[in-house]
């Protein structure tokens, strides 16, 4: 449920900014709206290692004498906050052009808070508390929503929508006043020395980074890549990669922590606790597909006549879309199984691959298709040929 709330809040709050900004400034705001879910997604990789942390720790059933995950998280967010600063000139004049330095405060405010939302989360799902974890996840979506309908029914311009995203910091706080059990899971303890954890982290954070930078901030490698004239006319082309995205990655991204629980807690479980969801997302994705053929291009033009998507572009980015899910359901079982350089490499050459792709000298359409089907289908294999068996000799 919590899963179909984040989906549909995602989609209401596009469907605002489309409505309330022009084509140009809509294309802004989705490069805002990338680099804000890229940094969150970035994040998430303190949400991943405190879900398998804290499940490993129930299942050996070791004393709770070592380092909080919250330490770690702390610890992550002063270090991108510290980034984010560092960067801030040229992230304000080169990639967020247009009320740029309203931009960079938005990312920076969500790169100091948001690991502690990401530890609160991990916790939450590792001592499987999955009702509160579920509140947790629509809370904040809900927050956003609500801020950006308040701001586009004001008429705000571009950085007001952008501020207005900010709303869903608030979720974890209001948690934790609300919700005993809440406080109590932010205090638990990991069977890990903090050097182990961050080191866990570190890993966790790059495989997070080259996900979040094919999953949510894809916006962003095709502005790098693209002429500022070319990019001011693919508001439809990216908001298609968000919508052909959005049912499947969504509600993907939430089962992702009860995955790495349970194999956490049964490795010898591991390939065949996702062989079913594989099976099945390969089926639905299949059939998406064809459906969107024909009625993808429809939906789009629900956004605003000026958002006009050939069939043939929809049909294959919901294919892409079907591979990106696969490489993220194989490297969930990578992580969970503890091989945390395997499933740094399947991301990381997941992302090379894309953005060499995307340098090509090709149409704007062939590129970002091509990119987003070749780099994950890289990456899937990567993390496939890491669960293989070891031989065995003689």
């Amino acid at each position: 449920m919590s899963s179909a709330v984040a989906a549909v809040a995602g989609v209401a709050i596009m469907f605002v900014s489309s409505h309330t900004l022009t084509p140009a400034d809509n294309a802004e705001f989705l490069s805002f709206w990338a680099g804000l879910f890229f940094i969150c997604g970035l994040l998430g990789g303190v949400q991943t290692e405190a879900t398998r942390a804290v499940s490993e720790m129930s299942r050996d059933s070791v004393s709770r004498s070592g380092a909080r995950v919250t330490s770690a998280a702390m610890i992550v967010g002063g270090a991108a906050g510290a980034i984010l600063l560092v960067l801030s000139p040229l992230l304000a004049t080169v990639v967020f052009k247009r009320d740029g330095w309203i931009a960079v405060a938005c990312l920076t405010v969500t790169a100091l808070t948001f690991p502690l939302h990401s530890a609160l989360s991990g916790v939450l799902q590792g001592l499987r508390q999955w009702d509160r974890f579920g509140q947790l996840v629509s809370l904040e979506a809900t927050l956003r929503l609500a801020g950006v309908a308040v701001a586009g029914g004001l008429g705000a311009a571009l950085g007001g929508i952008e501020a207005a995203c900010l709303t869903s910091l608030l979720a974890w706080v209001l948690m934790l006043l609300a919700s005993r059990r809440a406080r109590v899971a932010l205090r638990v303890r990991t069977s890990l020395t903090l050097s182990v954890l961050l080191a866990n982290v570190g890993h966790t954070l790059l495989s997070a980074a080259s996900s979040a930078a094919l999953v949510v901030g894809f916006p962003i490698l095709l502005k790098l890549t693209t002429s500022t004239q070319d990019y001011a006319l693919t508001a439809p082309l990216l908001l298609a990669v968000s919508l052909t995205r959005a049912p499947i990655m969504i509600p993907l991204q939430a089962f992702q922590g009860v995955a790495i629980a349970h194999i956490a807690r049964n490795p010898d479980a591991g390939w065949r606790a996702l062989s079913k969801p594989l099976m099945w997302v390969s089926l639905i994705g299949a059939l998406g597909t064809a459906l969107a053929w024909f009625i993808g291009p429809s939906i789009i033009l629900l956004f605003g006549p000026a958002y006009i998507v050939t069939p043939l572009v929809v049909s294959a980015l919901t294919l892409a879309a079907v591979l990106m899910a696969i490489l993220t359901l194989l490297g969930t079982v990578v992580v969970s199984l503890g091989h945390h350089a395997a499933f740094s490499r399947g991301w990381l050459a997941a992302t090379i691959v894309c953005i060499g792709v995307l340098l090509l000298p090709l149409e704007t359409d062939l590129r970002t298709v091509l990119s987003l089907t070749v780099g994950p289908l890289c990456g899937a294999v990567i993390h496939a040929l890491s669960l293989r068996p070891p031989r065995r000799n003689g």
